[in-house]
């Protein structure tokens, strides 16, 4: 609202200089009162807002509903196994890292209370808010660091105190990155904070950090991951970390992290799955039968994961048809096999199968590999890049593509404006010239960046007021020297003199203006292909106000050049028509970012498309997936509903 009112006051003030410059009988003391009087009321307007939700509430509200709403919403009340959350036994294990103090604290071997929170556990295992949480695969650990951070939000929204609770994957970090830089890194792909602010995040202690998967880390690198964590605790010591990882990976590493605490998840006893298999009647009978003599499939009993995958994979089998194996990991294949072929008979029962199951398990599994490679847990369409297409022929071919199709939109564009302006010659090299220019700039782009929204405005900081009022004089000089010297040729110095101040000033209200719309990307998406609409959207947008703050420029010097040599109804012919030809030339110039995107997205889904990668209709076979449990939606994005299965899916032979 007082940006509105300061507006209001500016123009108040252009008006009423004009108006007695051009009738100096005339005392514009009313207007010049009324704009004052408009300007103080912004002041005023804007210092009553001070109990209004401040920048540092509203960022610290929207982080903790992202994480609401993606890890906890999205992931944890939907798990896979989230029936099968029993009671799970866990043991103290302080030997598993190096004690920071010097009093050495030792294991006594017994499980901790029952029925304690990983809220309780954390306040009092990790004493200094450190701990590391350890376990077998599938046996829980993301499950109990996402229960941690929905107990640790409800803290943080009942007070401001309370640090942020985020999680973060360490699949993606590399050696050359220290752990600092890498949060930074994250907190803008992942959860969107500006680079500039990210830093200040990472330095100011706002955060709780939660880091999943640390045997998910290139195992020559896991050493060098544990020294960058133990390295950032000594240098942010006031910033709490838990760490999850698989126990026998973490074994492997020489370095140990240098955290208060650790727990390990133990396996779930032959008493809690046999209750388990109780409470689902008779339907898993047989499994419960095989459990006894097969040891490799008790074994995978043991975990909450597997679990949950045999109630659906054996549903209704007989021992008989259950052969045993001769190793735990065949046991493992085994069961995935299993529980992939009953979804894919479900499906056809229900006449839901869109696609076949070569199909689905070709293109899970190019989907999975592809994931793994590039570190992404959750999948979102318009984040795939030219790097997902693993050789460099294909990069390449679309390179050549991508530039073949803006050297002809651009060259579609370029000729029909300078045809028209300046004859078919013109428009012909001048298509060809700004064809080539659209062209080069998307085939030599290496990533697709989405511009999800615009946004006008100020934030309260004295530095950006200064910086636009810099922007608007440099501006103003620039264009009313520009402005005043081509006038003034042609019409004299009186004229230039007034083209140039006049023209100046409008450059730099134009300017400061339009120079204050800034990307910034969503918060969070609701559906799957959000970020393209949003895209497109954007580049719409910005096509028509840089089309209308250019067209209206030129249609206004065109206008007060033509006035001043020929007259005022022929300037003001002069000035529509010569506005309403470069409006779009120049909209469609300002959009071009946002346009090319678009275009260099659905570029790399055909050659995805072409080589047989990923299916045409993509969401729709995303969608399919998840009816058959192999992938859940997240919001706009998808994720396998379980590493694990992740796994399996890339190691298949189709």
């Amino acid at each position: 609202m007082q940006f509105v009112l300061r507006v209001i006051a500016i123009l108040s003030f252009v008006v009423a200089s004009l108006w007695w410059f051009y009738s100096p009988g005339f005392e514009p003391l009313s207007a010049v009162l009324v704009g004052l009087l408009t300007l103080l009321t912004s002041f005023v307007v804007e210092k009553s807002k001070g109990d209004a939700e401040t920048l540092d509430q509203r960022n610290r509200r929207v982080m903790l509903d992202h994480v609401e709403n993606f890890w906890v919403r999205g992931i944890l009340e939907k798990s896979l196994h989230g029936a099968a959350l029993l009671e799970l036994g866990i043991k103290e294990d302080p030997q598993a890292v190096s004690y920071p103090w010097t009093i050495k604290k030792e294991s006594t071997g017994e499980f901790l209370p029952a029925g304690k929170s990983m809220l309780e556990i954390f306040r009092e295992i990790g004493m200094g808010r450190s701990l590391l949480i350890l376990g077998a695969p599938g046996s829980g650990k993301t499950t109990m660091l996402l229960e941690l951070a929905r107990e640790l939000i409800e803290c943080a929204r009942v007070s401001d105190t309370e640090p942020i609770p985020v999680v973060f994957n360490l699949a993606s970090w590399r050696e050359k990155q220290s752990l600092a830089d890498w949060l930074a890194e994250q907190l803008n792909i992942l959860y969107y904070v500006p680079r500039k602010i990210a830093p200040f995040w990472v330095g100011g202690n706002k955060m709780l950090l939660l880091l999943d998967g640390l045997d998910e880390v290139k195992a020559d690198s896991r050493d060098k991951c544990v020294e960058a964590i133990n390295l950032f605790r000594n240098e942010h010591g006031l910033t709490s970390l838990v760490v999850c990882s698989r126990t026998a990976e973490y074994a492997a590493i020489g370095t140990k992290l240098s955290f208060e605490g650790a727990i390990t998840l133990q396996p779930l006893t032959v008493k809690q799955v046999n209750a388990y298999f109780d409470r689902l009647g008779k339907s898993l009978a047989g499994v419960k039968q095989l459990l006894k003599r097969d040891s490799n499939l008790r074994e995978l009993a043991e975990t909450p994961l597997m679990l949950s995958i045999m109630t659906l994979a054996y549903k209704d089998v007989k021992p008989d048809e259950l052969l045993s194996s001769s190793s735990l990991e065949d046991r493992r294949k085994h069961l995935f096999t299993t529980y992939v072929d009953r979804m894919f008979e479900r499906s056809t029962r229900s006449a839901n199968a869109t696609y076949t199951k070569g199909q689905t398990l070709h293109y899970l599994g190019w989907l999975a590999r592809t994931m793994i490679r590039h570190n992404v847990i959750a999948y979102q369409i318009e984040s795939m890049q030219p790097a997902w297409l693993a050789d460099k022929a294909k990069r390449r071919q679309y390179s050549l593509y991508l530039g073949l199709f803006g050297w002809l939109f651009g060259g579609l564009i370029g000729g029909v404006f300078f045809g028209i302006s300046s004859g078919p010659s013109s428009g012909l090299y001048g298509g060809l010239l700004f064809g080539l220019f659209v062209g080069l700039r998307a085939g030599l782009s290496d990533s697709i960046t989405m511009e999800d929204r615009l946004r006008w405005g100020l934030s309260k900081g004295q530095g950006e007021w200064r910086f636009v009022m810099m922007s608007m004089l440099k501006a103003l000089l620039y264009g009313g020297i520009f402005i005043g010297v081509f006038v003034g040729a042609l019409g004299g110095l009186f004229v230039g003199l007034l083209g140039g101040l006049l023209g100046g000033l409008l450059v730099g209200l134009l300017f400061g203006l339009v120079n204050r719309i800034t990307l910034e990307r969503v918060e969070e998406t609701s559906y799957p292909g959000q970020r393209l609409k949003q895209t497109l959207s954007t580049a719409l947008v910005s096509a028509s106000i840089w089309g209308l703050f250019l067209g209206l420029l030129f249609g206004l010097i065109g206008g007060l050049l033509g006035g001043l040599m020929s007259g005022l109804l022929i300037g003001v012919l002069f000035g529509l028509i010569g506005g309403l030809l470069v409006a779009p030339f120049f909209g469609l110039f300002g959009g071009l970012i946002g346009f090319s995107s678009i275009m260099q997205h659905y570029c790399l889904r055909w050659l995805l498309t072409r080589h047989g990668l990923l299916p045409r209709q993509l969401i729709s076979f995303l969608e399919y997936s998840v009816s058959l449990i192999f992938l859940r939606r997240v919001g706009g994005s998808y994720i396998f509903v379980h590493r694990l299965l992740m796994e399996h899916f890339a190691e298949m032979e189709v």
